[in-house]
């Protein structure tokens, strides 16, 4: 009996160390503290903070300012930019847990980390393949400095880390993971979007409007032109803008806003042009409903009337536990000649959607920012290797242009190409991408102006100089949406024959929903019904004599916007709840924190961070575009802004060439440290709507500069 229970014993603790050994996590790459620091005296990188604690980049090369560029970057995000790096590798689950194990299996799925291996030497250039390395090497040196901050096993950070991250995320910003999570049903729906790491609210479509504005000499008062950068995006998170100045003795000098792990501007200013960027939905990707051989486990496929083998490999990414424990997790991949499947309890899909496996977005935007004409501008723009975004354009030489921006497929006339396809048919299949001369765009128009406010590209402009739907492929899948944003624009500047600087300015800040809006729809339906309660009668007198402005002094914002997001969301586009359940929530919430139902709007609509509590104008969907937490009102009484307007820029050049740059970020250089003067010092600045200089060269910046340092140089 003894020697069974010792044998027991023995086969116990031996599935114990099994399981320690099996659960155990993978202690990552080895790595060399000394060699990284060697590699740091490599690089000549100048960093100049100015009084805004921004970070002003100089560098011989190149590839100096990159590793400048992000050792700066770490210093104020470096936990974001880790976390960047974990989803670039297909990680994240196994730091995160099971809620973005389905990030990790897509990211197998569509091959990325096989893309970056395979297309590294041959489609990237040495230019860009030096910025991308100057990146990572800064990370790095930062990393070894700070090991505190650092995760296990996310060091050594390679230049393919950074270009993974590119061909990974760029294809969300034209909501692939929308497309996907369709797929599936209610109860089987999964995480399979980065963007729903940006805050607890979900909200991928509310982070993805922007405006931008372009006015040429023609049409401005002073014979100037202006171009105004108005991104929203979410104000903290991956993709929350980080602002910078990139210059070397290689040609670059740029300002403007980038997200954590890119390794250059995205967009921006130069001295002699810049561009802005507005999220767009054009029909990019396809999806396939297959016949399979074997619905639980299909190992076939047919096509052109013949069974065809799926391509099967494996997805290996690790689920945490707890501790220095996680979970490997094995799952099949298949692809058939359309691209990659995805198994769903509806059917089994093929998808085929424009960057997939693509790795070009770096090298595009980095010529974008290093062009210094329109000629220049427009060549880097036909590599169209940057998938999607209306963008809108301007320089010194008083060219101004709209472009909506696709990396379209180049389909066959005549299938619905919008809906789930038949996945029988190899000529549903295409090979190539149309040129980007084929999308609509508009360049120096005679009306002197343009503009981009997520809406459809065939109104940018006086009606006399917009592009006719017609004249574009029905394929190309381009959207009808018209935002309250386009509506305010076009009806300000097309009114507006001589448009001052001022003028734009308040423009660009309005803070009015047009009658033809969702939200004034919603409030007039409201308005025109009667009511038993006395709190919905009081609450319709309150939407009766609000004149549809959300500026912080209005009395009957708060209410009209609470009950529009409550019952439309976000951007007024969904039916999340019954209009007068709404309207009910929203004014008995009011009533509970403020004694009224008509507070005045900028006693709730607020801009929080640490001890910084400030009013705002603006609402979801207005030029002055504020997103904030429509549950803030019951549960602590206001409404913090999570995304909207964050990183602006102001160009103007004069009639000689000479720029004036301006710009404003909604809370400050330092992203994470609260214990710096930068965390929400310019929180003051943008609640006014106000705007700091951005110096463009060295003697610009030195009067400025509060700290003048070298990463990685010995003092």
């Amino acid at each position: 009996m003894k020697t069974v229970l010792k044998i027991l014993a023995v086969l116990f603790i031996l599935t114990v160390i099994g399981g320690v050994i099996y659960l155990w996590t993978p202690s990552g790459a080895n790595y060399d503290e000394a060699e990284i620091k060697t590699t740091a005296l490599d690089y000549d990188a100048r960093i100049l903070r100015d009084n805004y604690g921004v970070a002003h980049v100089f560098g011989q090369t190149d590839a100096d300012a990159s590793f400048g560029f992000g050792y700066a970057h770490a210093e104020d995000d470096w936990k974001t930019i880790q976390d960047v790096v974990i989803a670039a590798r297909g990680m994240s689950a196994q730091y995160k847990g099971k809620s973005v194990a389905p990030q990790d299996y897509l990211y197998d799925l569509f091959k990325v980390r096989e893309a970056v291996q395979s297309k590294y030497e041959s489609d990237v250039r040495d230019d860009v393949k030096a910025v991308a390395k100057g990146y990572a090497d800064a990370l790095n040196l930062y990393a070894v400095e700070h090991p505190d901050d650092v995760l296990p096993a996310v060091l050594p950070i390679t230049q393919q880390d950074v270009l993974a991250g590119f061909t990974w995320a760029t294809p969300f910003f034209y909501r692939l993971d929308g497309y996907l999570e369709e797929l599936f049903t209610a109860e089987n729906k999964p995480n399979v979007s980065p963007w729903q790491q940006t805050a607890k609210l979900d909200l991928p479509d509310a982070v993805r409007g922007s405006n931008a504005f372009a006015v040429a000499p023609s049409r401005s008062a002073d014979g100037h032109t202006r171009l105004i950068l108005n991104s929203h995006q979410p104000m903290s998170g991956p993709y929350a803008w980080y602002e910078a100045h990139m210059v070397s003795a290689e040609g670059m000098n740029i300002a403007g806003a980038t997200f954590p792990g890119v390794p250059i501007i995205a967009q921006g200013v130069n001295p002699d042009l810049g561009w802005a960027q507005t999220v767009n939905r054009p029909d990019l990707i396809d999806i396939y409903a297959l016949e399979v051989n074997d619905f639980e486990d299909p190992a076939q496929y047919k096509l052109d009337g013949k069974w065809r083998d799926f391509e099967i490999t494996k997805s290996n990414f690790r689920v945490k536990l707890f501790g220095p424990f996680s979970l490997p997790v094995k799952r099949n991949i298949l692809w058939s000649e359309h691209g990659p499947v995805l198994s769903t309890p509806t059917g089994h899909y093929a998808i085929r959607f424009s960057g997939l496996q693509g790795v070009g977005a770096l090298q595009q935007w980095f010529d974008m920012g290093k062009a210094r004409s329109m000629e220049e501008w427009r060549t880097a723009m036909s590599q169209n290797n940057v998938l999607s975004f209306n963008i809108v354009y301007a320089d010194k030489d008083g060219n101004i242009g709209e472009v909506y921006n696709a990396k379209m497929p180049n389909r066959i006339e005549g299938p619905r190409w919008e809906e789930i396809l038949p996945g029988n048919k190899s000529e549903l299949i295409w090979d190539d991408f149309r040129p980007l001369s084929d999308m609509p765009q508009i360049w120096n128009p005679e009306c002197g102006w343009v503009f981009s406010a997520n809406a459809t590209p065939f109104d940018v402009t006086d009606a006399a100089c917009n592009n006719r739907r017609e004249d574009f492929s029905e394929t190309f899948g381009i959207e009808d949406r018209i935002t309250n944003r386009s509506r305010r624009a076009l009806k300000l500047l097309t009114n507006d024959e001589s448009v001052t600087r001022e003028e734009l300015l308040r423009y660009r800040a309005d803070t009015r929903y047009d009658p033809k809006s969702d939200l004034m729809q919603l409030v007039v339906d409201l308005v025109s019904r009667s009511y038993d309660e006395p709190i919905l009668e009081d609450a319709k007198e309150v939407l009766r004599n609000w004149d549809g402005d959300t500026e912080r002094s209005s009395r009957g914002a708060a209410l009209a916007v609470l009950t529009g997001t409550h019952a439309l969301g976000y951007e007024y586009k969904e039916n999340e709840m019954d209009p007068v359940e709404a309207l009910r929530k929203s004014a008995e919430d009011l009533r509970l924190a403020f004694g009224r139902l008509d507070p005045e709007w900028g006693e709730v609509n607020r801009l929080q961070r640490g001890e910084t509590d400030l009013p705002l104008d603006g609402a979801p969907d207005v030029l002055r575009a504020v997103y904030a937490n429509r549950d803030g009102v019951a549960e602590r009484g206001s409404m913090n802004a999570f995304a909207g307007d964050t990183h602006i820029m102001v160009a103007d050049w004069d009639e000689t060439g000479a720029l004036d740059l301006v710009s404003i970020h909604q809370y400050g250089a330092a992203t994470l440290d609260a214990e710096s003067p930068h965390y929400a010092d310019q929180a003051p600045l943008f609640s006014e709507g106000r705007y700091k200089p951005m110096p463009m060269t060295l003697e610009g910046v030195l009067p400025l500069a509060e700290r003048d340092y070298r990463p990685g140089q010995t003092e």
